[in-house]
Parts: structure tokens; C-alpha cells; sequence
């Protein structure tokens, strides 16, 4: 069956997840524990810990992505005073870019089902009612996937005709092949890495920070010396609620980009805790990377000076390159320079 635009609302508050609804009805029951065991394994580890924000987790195995919305409402019989819920929608990776650009707006439309959803719980609680709104919900999310990828499409029609594009086509069209690396992005959060991905991939700026909390994989292929590349950005959470999940998606990384707020002095100070993260996983092998100093346009408010980045660059065997997510500058030369390094 078609596992895309599925979706499951889930108790959280057992020492195992509780599945409530599912739709459509032939959703197998493997998939529906599976994909409740990885939305529960995400806030195991604290108890009164909830995100505030939609997630996405990615199900390589099944080439989808979860979309999930965690939420909570008020219950004393609970631990902490509250019981926890979770819905999750599942959608096809190669609309990723959708999600990941309109996310608040997409949010907003999950919010208002949850908030309906919370009030039936609290006040009716007949699972008839609860059950039309999982399904509404899921009929709204398809079709605000069709409306996005239509809109991003047309979005997009400028750029079909830029040189860069037509010589990908033309690569494609001999049949030659496309060379793909994955390149994890590390750092703070708050330090603009979403920020800096778009810039690259839409060239727009998001301006609402939305914490990435667990992974977002934005991909991009143009010409590099008539060689088809497609860079593979994988923009990893910083927060460290997630230091676990953020392990698992290490694997093989071609190399890792450690962004920094130049105007943010603990975000440089905790560069060498990022880097050794990511060595104490590839046994201190020897790892390709940039370390990018994010925000080169706020000459007033910088506080970390480029002398002592390099300093820090060359201790950690990396390059050094300023860069800025608002304004543009050096993001195309920066993701072209990777990319001739890579290849």
C-alpha cells in the first residue's frame, strides 16, 4: 500500500507508546509500531521535556519522512501534571523541501487540529468526534502538499532557465554520472545554519529561527567543471536533548561544515566540543570540513575576531571562510569550493 500522507495519533504517556488512530484503516500494524516507538524514543529521556515545534525524523529504510506535532494537555493523574500525544504524518522525502520551507505555515494548520483535538479530549472525549479530526487533518495536509509543491514549482521556473541548470540537464541528458556527498552541518543553535542552507539552496533568508531539534536534509545538484554534483546537506540539531538521535546520522559523511555566531562568543568557544563530537564517532579519523563564521555583516556587534578563527581552524586541521546567511556573501563560494574539493 501507499505508506505516503498516512498518519497516526499517539499516547505518550505509558512506558511504551499507546496508537489510538491511524488512517488510512490498511496502515500495516508493523509500520504504525515502528513509527510509534521512534516518535516516543525522540522525548524519552525527559520526562517533562515536549517540543514546541514540528518535527521531521527521517525513515531511510522506508525513503519517507515523519512529520511530527507533540503536545501535551493538563492531567494531575500524570507525572509532571500532564499527559503527552503525538501526531505524525508520513510524506514522501522528495517533498522535503516543502516542509522545510513552509514549516510555520504548515504548523499552523496542525495546531488548530491539535487545539480541537485537546478540547473533544478534555471536555467530550467521544473518539467518533476525535477520529473525524485525525482524518480532516490528514485530507488538509494532502492537500496543502499538493498546493506547496505547485507553488514551489512555480517558484522555481526562473531558475530552470539559469546556465547552471541547463548544464545539470544537459549532464543528465548524456547520461553521465551524478556524483552525491553528504555533508553534515554542526554547531550551536540559534548560529544560522538552517539560515545558511537556504540561502544556498533558495536563496532566500529565513528570517523566523525554527529549531531544527532533529534533522533536516535539503539537497541540491549543479555543474562543477561539467561534472553533475549533488551535495547532500544534512543540518543536524544542535540541542543537546538530541545528542543521541544527532549520532545515528554521522554515517557517511563525505565531509562537516561547524558553523559559529561571530557576534556569539560561546558559540565559538563550544567549536571544539562539536569537532570532537563527531571525531569520538570516526575514531579520531582525519575529517574534511570548514569551520564557517556566520553573521560577517554585523560589523558592530562582532565579537569574535578573524585572526583567532583561524587560529582555531588550523588547530582543528579545518578551513576558515566568514560568511552571511542575510546578505548572501561567500555562500555560493563556499558550497562550489566543497563541492571542487569533494570531487
Amino acid at each position: 500500500m501507499e505508506l505516503a500522507h498516512a498518519i497516526i495519533y499517539l499516547d505518550l504517556n505509558q512506558d511504551k507508546p499507546k496508537i489510538n488512530f491511524w488512517y488510512p484503516h490498511d496502515l500495516p500494524e508493523g509500520i504504525r509500531r515502528f513509527i510509534g516507538d521512534e516518535c516516543f524514543s525522540i522525548i524519552s529521556g525527559d520526562s517533562t521535556f515536549i517540543p514546541e515545534v514540528l518535527l521531521i525524523f527521517p525513515i531511510a529504510s522506508l525513503k519517507l519522512k515523519v512529520l511530527i506535532k507533540y503536545f501535551k494537555r493538563e492531567d494531575n493523574t500524570k507525572i509532571g501534571g500532564f499527559s503527552k500525544s503525538a501526531i505524525t504524518f508520513l510524506f514522501d522525502e522528495k517533498d522535503d523541501h516543502i516542509y522545510y520551507r513552509y514549516m510555520s505555515y504548515i504548523d499552523s494548520y496542525v495546531s488548530k487540529a491539535v487545539s480541537a483535538i485537546i478540547d473533544l479530549e478534555n471536555n467530550v472525549f467521544k473518539e467518533d468526534l476525535i477520529y473525524d479530526e485525525v482524518v480532516k487533518l490528514q485530507h488538509t495536509l494532502c492537500e496543502l502538499t499538493d498546493y506547496l509543491r505547485s507553488k514551489s514549482e512555480y517558484v522555481s521556473k526562473p531558475e530552470e532557465t539559469s546556465e547552471t541548470t541547463l548544464g545539470v540537464k544537459k549532464l543528465e541528458e548524456k547520461q553521465l554520472e551524478k556524483k552525491k556527498f553528504k555533508v553534515v552541518v554542526l554547531g550551536d543553535p540559534s548560529v544560522g545554519k538552517t539560515s545558511t542552507i537556504l540561502r544556498f539552496t533558495d536563496n532566500v533568508f529565513l528570517r523566523a529561527y525554527i529549531p531544527t531539534m532533529g534533522l533536516n536534509i535539503t539537497q541540491k545538484v549543479f555543474d562543477i567543471d561539467k561534472n553533475a554534483v549533488e551535495l547532500v546537506l544534512w543540518d543536524i540539531g544542535g540541542q543537546t536533548k538530541f545528542e543521541v538521535i544527532r549520532k545515528k546520522f554521522y554515517e557517511g559523511m563525505s565531509m562537516i561544515l561547524l558553523l559559529f555566531d561571530l557576534t556569539n562568543p560561546m558559540s565559538f568557544a563550544n567549536v571544539p566540543k562539536w569537532h570532537q563530537d563527531i571525531k569520538n564517532y570516526f575514531n579520531d579519523q582525519k575529517i574534511e570540513g570548514y569551520l564557517i563564521g556566520n553573521k560577517n555583516d554585523l560589523v558592530k556587534e562582532r565579537i569574535v575576531s578573524e585572526k583567532d578563527a583561524v587560529r582555531l581552524a588550523v588547530a582543528l586541521d579545518l578551513d576558515y571562510i566568514e560568511v552571511s546567511a542575510l546578505t548572501g556573501y561567500n555562500i555560493e563560494k563556499i558550497f562550489h569550493k566543497i563541492a571542487r574539493n569533494l570531487l
